[in-house]
């Protein structure tokens, strides 16, 4: 379902329900670009590296769609029921306080993956969804609240009369008198009268103020200069009173996910670091300087967080998988063995954006595991609409694409969530033709979450298939066994016997409640059911009795080993913890850096340099430093390296090489001395460097640790105030000390408001004088 800027106030409850009663949520975001120039991929960050990266990348780029999907677990039908909704999201500037109004920057292979799956860039500016952070929201309560008072303060200052208003005024007293007599009693009754222009306007609200002591209501109309009078009631009066109460905007995405986190559901996302990092930025808090401080803010907001890509590395679901983009994990979940064994899910009803057609309940045939009776065939065909392109055959994403870009070339073609044919996985919806849908945020919600219970109902049924089978071999360990190591022939013919007598039993006791059904009398005009329909009503039984898997699920000591934990990319350490320190990186015996390479030599004259330690490669790094990898197998012809075993390193001696290592090989006239002239090696090659990963890896992190702490010192703020997101395209984002994020009232009583807006407005007051005295006393030290 997707959701507008002109329905979703009225969508609100809607949501509101879909959330507090599903049992999970997955998500998913689409941006306009994602990563800036400065900071490309040379070689494998460090996770605070990589968190100040993307952060820098979410200041920089919008979220423009954002999509979830809360899946509800139904007794009745023994499966999920999918509720999957996309909303286009735009920084609005339409509120007179301009507090939505955003800078951006846009990556040009972003917009052009958008485009080519269908992205309506006219619908997100004209209809997506405004939004504003806490802290905008914070600040546009207080502005509002400053305009109330000020306009306050200006209405009572009287305009003097004069010759050259005092007719109007005389004339309009009048007017209003009369009418005043005429409607006696009637609160219904409009007044108007002509007021040219602002001048006059406020001449009608001093008279209405002093002669009438605000017993009259009155509205403007500026285009056809008139004003409209009628009495003050009570009601009339109360939505006054409310109104000069500065309350956030109700048009404000953020209260879906305001609702998500109070819920207290856990959120499932697919390499969703980046999805995190760009939602905290763009709708919640502004993200923090260190990555233990968003870790723990993070976790206030949801305990329990899911990356799917992380899951698919568990050792049953790995196996499976060549790649894990979400497109390839999405048409790898539809086939055997996930389709098999997975719960089952469907869509709810009016939730089509995503369907085929709906499936006739109770009326098809026998199914077979993993498929199911009631629900809907996913859209896998559906082409934009007003379009009558055919379906493409595939879809291409650049390596820089808009949104997360999938990891291999071709979109794969997904399979049906349900369908009516007995083959868990029939090839007619497999292949054939890509989906168009790919790639919306609301729709890869929707695959994510199927993939989360596809995988995790995979790897409890397998589980559970191994412990039986294991339980049945020692049972029958046990009986073929004797204490005397004798008759092991015919114990084992005795424990088959007894197999065999259960079967029977079991088999006996069907035959007679079968007879027994038989047997029984069918009243007149009455129809005997059919195998078929026994067969329905049975399933439809067995789907009311089924348990809600959701607890198994989340509380599964082996799945929660892989819950709150992120998959990073391009990272020493793949995996972020939310919950905890992170993992300490392994060492890597086989990398060394190379330093101080005179500008002259050339990979294959480190190739000759290094030949004893079986170099595999070097990576350049800049002109003058380079990564020297050395192979993991034993020397031989390129190739066969699947046929050789790997061997025992030769230690590579660390530090400068040194004029007794590199003279040799440069000095001389023996065959060594020549070659080595020849292949590029000279005198300052001496001066070269080694370093071992491990002590590069170290020397980095004290690194960025200092450089971390300077910025912090560059950045203390002067008092409390707060430089919202990108307001001034030249003055680079500020971030204040961070703090836990603070939700407005949720009560929607006045009070409420009334309260937390004189707390805001107060804290701004004592934060800018604060700032004042600071300045006084210390001048410019620490500005920016």
């Amino acid at each position: 379902m997707e959701i507008l800027k002109e329905d979703f106030e009225a969508k609100l409850p809607m949501l509101q329900k879909a959330i507090s009663n599903c049992d999970f949520i997955s998500m998913d975001t689409e941006m306009s670009g994602l990563s800036t120039p400065q900071n490309s991929h040379r070689h494998p960050d460090s996770l605070s590296t990589r968190y100040s990266k993307v952060s820098a990348s979410a200041n920089e780029f919008l979220v423009v769609q954002l999509g979830i999907c809360c899946f509800t677990w139904s007794d009745q039908l023994g499966a999920y029921e999918a509720r999957p909704f996309n909303f286009p999201c735009f920084p609005s500037n339409d509120d007179e306080a301009k507090s939505g109004e955003r800078f951006f920057s846009s990556q040009s292979t972003s917009l052009e993956f958008l485009l080519k799956n269908h992205f309506d860039f006219n619908k997100w500016i004209r209809h997506g969804i405004p939004y504003l952070t806490r802290r905008e929201e914070e600040d546009y309560i207080v502005k509002k609240t400053e305009k109330e008072k000020a306009f306050a303060n200006s209405s009572q200052n009287d305009i003097p009369i004069d010759d050259r208003n005092r007719s109007f005024i005389e004339s309009t007293i009048a007017k209003i008198k009369e009418w005043l007599a005429s409607t006696d009693g009637l609160d219904n009754e409009e007044l108007t009268i002509s007021a040219n222009n602002a001048f006059y306007r406020r001449l009608v609200h001093q008279i209405i103020r002093t002669e009438f002591k605000s017993e009259l209501d009155s509205s403007s109309n500026a285009h056809e200069r008139t004003m409209t009078l009628r009495r003050m009631t009570e009601e009339i009066k109360k939505q006054k009173e409310d109104a000069k109460i500065a309350r956030p905007p109700k048009l404000n995405l953020r209260r879906v996910l305001d609702m998500i986190s109070e819920a207290k559901k856990p959120l499932i996302g697919h390499n969703c670091f980046l999805d995190l990092m760009q939602i905290t930025q763009q709708f919640l808090w502004d993200l923090p300087l260190e990555l233990d401080d968003w870790k723990r803010a993070l976790s206030l907001e949801w305990k329990t967080v899911i990356d799917t890509k992380h899951l698919a590395t568990h050792p049953l679901i790995k196996q499976h998988l060549d790649n894990s983009g979400l497109d390839l994990v999405d048409k790898t979940v539809q086939r055997p063995p996930f389709s098999t064994v997975g719960p089952k899910i469907v869509m709810a009803k009016d939730y089509d954006r995503y369907v085929i057609e709906p499936i006739k309940e109770i009326e098809t045939p026998p199914h077979a595991p993993g498929t199911f009776i009631t629900g809907f065939v996913r859209n896998d065909n559906k082409q934009p609409k007003n379009s009558d392109a055919p379906a493409a055959t595939s879809t291409e994403a650049p390596a820089d694409a808009g949104s997360k870009a999938p990891e291999v070339d071709a979109a794969s073609t997904p399979a049906a969530v349900t369908k009516p044919a007995a083959a868990p996985a029939d090839p007619a919806l497999i292949s054939g033709s890509s989906n168009a849908k790919y790639h919306e945020a609301g729709y890869d919600a929707f695959i994510t979450g199927q993939a989360y219970l596809r995988f995790a109902g995979y790897i409890l049924k397998e589980r559970q298939r191994m412990e039986d089978e294991e339980l049945e071999h020692a049972r029958k360990r046990r009986r073929v066994g004797s204490p005397d190591g004798l008759n092991l022939e015919a114990d084992a013919a005795a424990a088959t016997q007894e197999d065999t007598n259960e079967v029977k039993a079991i088999e006996k006791a069907t035959e007679a409640t079968a007879t027994e059904d038989n047997d029984m009398e069918v009243e007149d005009g009455e129809v005997e059911e059919t195998p078929m329909e026994k067969e329905a009503i049975l399933e439809k039984r067995k789907r009311e009795i089924m348990e809600n898997p959701t607890h198994d699920f989340l509380s599964d000591q082996e799945l929660q080993e892989y819950y709150n934990k992120l998959h990073v990319m391009r990272s020493d350490v793949p995996v972020l913890y939310l919950a905890g320190p992170d993992p300490e990186p392994e060492d890597r015996p086989y990398s060394y850096m190379l330093r101080n390479i005179h500008s002259s030599i050339q990979s294959s004259t480190l190739f000759h340099l290094f030949e004893q330690y079986n170099p595999y490669t070097f990576t350049w790094t800049d002109d003058n430093t380079a990564w020297f990898q050395i192979s993991k197998f034993a020397p031989g012809p390129p190739g066969e390296e699947s046929e050789r075993l790997p061997y025992e390193l030769k230690p590579l001696p660390l530090g400068r090489l040194g004029e007794e290592y590199v003279t040799p090989f440069h000095i001389g006239d023996d065959a060594k001395a020549v070659q080595g002239r020849n292949m590029g090696v000279v005198s300052e090659a001496a001066n070269i460097e080694v370093v071992s990963w491990k002590q590069w890896y170290e020397e980095r992190e004290e690194r960025e640790r200092q450089q971390r702490e300077a910025e912090r010192a560059q950045r203390e703020p002067q008092g409390s105030q707060h430089q919202q997101f990108r307001k001034n395209p030249l003055k680079k984002p500020y971030r204040a000390p961070f703090t836990p994020p603070v939700s407005t009232p949720t009560s929607d009583s006045p009070a409420a408001f009334a309260a937390a807006a004189s707390v805001l407005s107060n804290n701004k007051t004592e934060a800018v004088a604060g700032s004042k005295r600071k300045h006084d006393g210390e001048g410019e030290q620490g500005r920016e």
